[in-house]
């Protein structure tokens, strides 16, 4: 009985597949072109890239380095350096764009951050640089991650630099 059942449904679908390809006979090279011509999707790499991982977005310690790191972000993608924030349960977000097919607990397994705050830089070979445990400025992440982009100015040294040219113009 099982048996009969399986050869009468594959008779159909093969001769949907008949009628199909009777109706639109360049169904099948459409299909091919389509796919082709369709965007490629970028694959998940941890290299060249900046992770960073904690329990929660509003974790104290999150929230500081991304208030640090803020400045140098754009920075770092117009060098090809992603940042990766993987924070608890919550999906994973690669330059603020989500990654909804990744596991964030196996990406924190993977990279030996499963309790607690971690700000880790995977380098292009594939190498851990340096893993750290507590918030770090800017400037402490670009030397330790030997990148060649130069820190952001901080917000108050700028308007400090002009009063002082004033002053001393005067």
């Amino acid at each position: 009985m099982e048996l009969t059942f399986a050869i009468i449904a594959t008779c159909l679908v093969f001769g949907f597949i008949a009628a199909l390809a009777s109706f639109r006979p360049n169904l099948i090279p459409e299909i091919g072109a389509s796919l082709r011509a369709a965007e490629t999707v970028k694959k998940f790499s941890p290299r060249n890239t900046l992770f960073i991982i904690g329990a929660s977005a509003n974790h104290p310690a999150c929230r500081m380095q991304r208030r640090l790191l803020k400045p140098a972000i754009a920075a770092l993608i117009r060098s090809d350096v992603s940042v990766m924030e993987v924070y608890g349960d919550a999906m994973p977000r690669q330059n603020g764009d989500p990654i909804d097919w990744l596991d964030p607990s196996l990406l924190r397994h993977a990279l030996g951050a499963e309790e607690g705050f971690f700000i880790i830089y995977v380098d292009d070979a594939g190498k851990t640089l340096f893993r750290s445990e507590a918030p770090m400025v800017t400037a402490d992440i670009l030397h330790q991650a030997r990148l060649d982009i130069s820190a952001p100015p901080r917000p108050g040294t700028s308007r400090k630099n002009a009063v002082l040219k004033k002053l001393r113009a005067a």
